[in-house]
């Protein structure tokens, strides 16, 4: 099964880790023109495991080509292109996959790391649009706390008090690094980016996600929109009220500005010592 049809369009949704990406995948996959799913890493992690393999089977044809024909191969040596159609053919595949009805027209992957390598991307999905959600690094470092808690609940990390402090330093130099690809996206491929921040996307659900949805080519009709949103709410998808605190959940609390009560003055003023330029780019003060 692989999407064939040339009218179908692709997007990959990116951002600093726990920093509102998906919330914006449920957003776009209940949207009915849409389908979007979710950690596929083809490019931060897949692409990379094939060009090994590619380069050890690169390896062997010259020990053939030594062999059998004197040092002159018949073959072209693999080229990086060949890995970009591999991994096209692969995504479009996963894509279908997740659309089985093919009832949609825009298919996309929500990794939040898909900023790390944006040359890959664009290499192998050219015409292909960036969405990128921010959030206030703040935020986003606590919301690391939570999810550093729940991989020791999960057994993934050994149980103990987190480092705060290095947990606090890893959220910046993502944040930093996801911040300066978004400012090289707007300088080198602004038509191939739409970008909004998490606390806007609170404050205007309908009209920031109308917004990607156009910059998309999806419908955008209010009536839509409104669904879309409703379906995808902090209620619907954890059961809670917005703003009540559960920090052993995916969906810790639906609100902007938790760090305000989480960090301690030390531990906010290390994130605007390490992100402060960057941060009064982004809308956020200090």
């Amino acid at each position: 099964m692989q999407i064939r049809d040339t009218n179908h369009s692709y997007f990959f949704v990116a951002g600093p880790p726990k920093g509102g990406t998906t919330w914006l995948m449920r957003l776009l996959d209940a949207h009915p023109e849409a389908a979007c799913s979710g950690e596929g890493h083809y490019f931060d992690r897949l692409r990379p495991l094939f060009v090994r393999v590619f380069q050890e089977y690169q390896h062997l044809l010259d020990l053939d080509s030594k062999l059998v024909f004197s040092g002159k191969p018949v073959l072209e040596p693999i080229r990086i292109s060949h890995v970009d159609s591999l991994i096209r053919h692969f995504v479009l595949e996963r894509f279908a996959e997740h659309d089985p009805e093919g009832r949609a027209r825009a298919h996309g992957d929500k990794t939040p790391g898909n900023w790390k390598d944006v040359e890959a991307l664009f290499s192998a999905f050219p015409e292909a649009m960036l969405v990128f959600i921010n959030r206030d690094p703040r935020d986003v470092a606590v919301s690391l706390f939570g999810h550093a808690k729940r991989r020791q609940i999960l057994k993934l990390d050994p149980e103990g008090p987190l480092d705060r402090e290095k947990l606090i330093r890893a959220a910046c130099r993502n944040w930093l690094g996801a911040n300066r690809m978004l400012q090289n996206m707007r300088e080198q491929r602004a038509d191939r980016l739409t970008a909004l921040r998490y606390e806007d996307l609170l404050e205007d659900p309908v009209g920031e996600f109308g917004q990607v949805c156009r910059d998309l080519g999806l419908q955008d009709d209010s009536a839509i929109l409104r669904s879309v949103v409703d379906a995808c709410s902090f209620s619907r998808l954890s059961g809670r009220k917005r703003g009540e605190w559960d920090p052993s959940s995916f969906f810790t609390s639906g609100t902007s500005g938790s760090w305000k009560k989480v960090l301690t003055a030390d531990e906010a003023g290390l994130v605007v010592k390490l992100c402060s330029g960057p941060m009064e780019t982004a809308g956020y003060g200090v």
